[in-house]
């Protein structure tokens, strides 16, 4: 048996020591190359267009710069590309367009008509021409009674604003006014002569008109939904009411419209075709007596309003008129705008539009562009006056102005219009506490359109209407009672049985998007889905594998070198 001397012993550990130095340095000088090695393992693997030519080995650096450069230059191509799809997806992603089928008049509302009387103040019940000369005249002033003053005080408020007296009260108890006004306004029966639903007369006009309070006075309306479905009455005040309540069941809603279910004769009454036999017709009557030419100016008549159902009448902003002694027959033409479920995720600011449940009014059940401008203006003018206007739904809390507060009513209109625009704002803003707070109120407003909204727009004629000359045909006596009486005549149907609704959907949708993005990065680079899942995989699971193979590998020469030195269980002593 062969024994190992000592120096070969010693000469065996000293070549171990050495491979155990040697292999940390092997392990450092191969963390250089690892980045880089990294690198090259994914533009050779890589689907993108390009990539391979970069990372292949025997390509000469002027090849490599060239790819380089190629593939930077699409990759910034393309980003500018979908950079403009984005801005088109996110700042105009709504379009409007005409629904594919006509939609038939029986499956909206008929319009809701309200009509005003120009004389405000019958002349035998207020001569409010006489006690405007004796108001505004310092020797007969005096000689009027606190009532007298009163009235004619309260009847500016709907007269032309530059007749409100500015040293007239400021504010007023909203039910004595409203009071007032309806002493010296005609009833309906002085105010209609007779009236034909869908060429069927009525006995009264009582049966298709209510009374309604609007910022014009008294007016009386036709299928304007009852007080009860269109206000909050819980919160509004209990002086006065601006609507009566409808006994009739109430099936229609805006956003709904009529359920199947719902039968023809309902209400809001629904149109059941076209033309003059299917539609509305009323005659209004006025004697000469009784007209006013002060408080609205030298034209006379009635003014005429379609409007929505679900809205509360703003005479005072548009209508059409009805002349004394003419016939004005008027065609509608509907015009309804639908937005699709789809557009519900959008911003109301992106879509232009609220959703029902969206918007809450506080004076208003349903919401429409029209009644949040009322509310609004009813906020805004109650900052800035102290007061609000009786015909504008109010709270408890509110007072009511007068003609004193008529000018500030009139100014408070303009401001909220132009708030945003007027320059002035920002430099009173500091100085003017009730504007300060106003502009935050005009700031909140925000009126955009209801997803769903209906309007009619009306075409009109007019001819005379000589009723006496009827009278003479039929060989009647026209007699002293009615010899000064004053007729007209307004009918309103629809022009066409059915009509086009304009629709609200998606112009780039979240796969429109995708498409266009997907198409540019294909057609640029040859991105796709599974460019991604290779990206994340590079940046993820493949290093995190790497790493986790290179510490086994690791572990394992440090295993291999200490089982080397483990022929030696004791340490090597050396003699001297």
């Amino acid at each position: 048996m062969k024994r190992h001397s000592r120096t070969e012993s010693i000469a065996v550990s000293e070549s171990d020591i050495e491979k155990k130095n040697e292999a940390p340095k092997a392990m450092k000088r191969g963390k250089k190359y690892t980045i880089k090695e990294y690198l090259i393992d994914y533009t050779a693997n890589s689907n993108l267009h390009g990539l391979k030519y970069i990372g292949e080995k025997e390509r000469t650096p002027v090849e490599k710069c060239f790819w380089l450069f190629m593939f930077t230059c699409c990759v910034i191509l393309c980003a500018g590309l979908i950079r403009k799809v984005w801005i088109k997806w996110n700042e105009s992603p709504v379009i409007v367009s005409f629904a594919e089928n006509s939609t038939p008049v029986w499956q909206i509302p008929y319009p809701a008509v309200t009509v005003c009387f120009e004389t405000k103040s019958l002349q035998t019940r207020f001569n409010f021409t006489k006690y405007y000369h004796l108001y505004n005249n310092n020797e007969t002033y005096m000689e009027l009674t606190e009532e007298e003053r009163n009235m004619y005080e309260d009847t500016t408020l709907v007269c032309d604003d530059h007749l409100a007296p500015a040293t007239g009260r400021k504010f007023s108890d909203g039910n004595a006014t409203v009071e007032n006004l309806r002493q010296v306004s005609p009833n309906i029966t002085e105010f209609f002569f007779g009236c034909k639903w869908k060429d069927i007369p009525k006995d009264s006009c009582t049966d298709l008109f209510t009374p309604i309070l609007t910022e014009d006075g008294f007016c009386y309306t036709f299928n304007t939904m009852g007080a009860d479905e269109l206000f909050r009455t819980e919160n509004l005040h209990k002086e006065y009411k601006y609507l009566e309540s409808i006994n009739m069941s109430q099936s229609w809603s805006l956003e709904e419209g009529y359920p199947p279910s719902a039968p023809l004769e309902t209400y809001p009454h629904r149109g059941s075709g076209y033309g003059a036999k299917a539609g509305l017709t009323f005659l209004l009557q006025t004697k000469e007596v009784h007209l006013d030419y002060l408080c609205k100016g030298p034209v006379q008549g009635f003014k005429v309003l379609l409007h929505n159902p679900a809205e509360l009448p703003r005479l005072s902003q548009q209508y059409f008129r009805s002349p004394l002694s003419q016939e004005v027959v008027v065609a509608v033409r509907p015009k309804m705008m639908t937005t699709s479920d789809g557009l519900k995720p959008y911003h109301p600011s992106v879509r232009q539009c609220y959703f029902p449940s969206e918007r809450y009014l506080r004076y208003y059940k349903v919401y429409t562009q029209a009644n949040c401008e009322i509310e609004c203006l009813t906020n805004f003018t109650y900052v800035r006056c102290g007061c609000v206007h009786f015909g504008m739904p109010h709270g408890p809390g509110m007072t009511v102005c007068n003609a004193g507060s008529v000018a500030c009513i009139k100014k408070a209109q303009m401001e909220l219009v132009t708030v945003e625009i007027q320059a002035r704002l920002e430099e009173e803003l500091e100085q003017n506490d009730t504007l300060g707070d106003a502009r935050k109120v005009a700031s909140q407003c925000k009126c955009l359109p209801a997803c769903t909204s209906i309007e009619y727009e009306a075409e009109t004629s007019q001819a005379d209407y000589d009723w006496k000359a009827l009278y003479n045909a039929y060989n009647l006596t026209i007699g002293d009672d009615i010899q000064d009486q004053k007729l007209s005549r307004v009918m309103i149907f629809f022009k066409e049985a059915q009509f086009i609704t304009s629709r609200r959907s998606e112009l780039y949708g979240q796969t429109d998007f995708l498409a266009n993005c997907g198409g540019l990065l294909g057609l640029f680079m040859g991105f796709s889905i599974l460019s991604v899942a290779e990206i994340i995989y590079f940046l993820s699971l493949r290093i995190f594998c790497i790493l986790w193979r290179k510490r086994n590998s690791k572990k394992r020469e440090i295993e291999i070198i200490h089982s080397d030195f483990g022929s030696s269980p004791k340490p090597i002593k050396f003699k001297n």
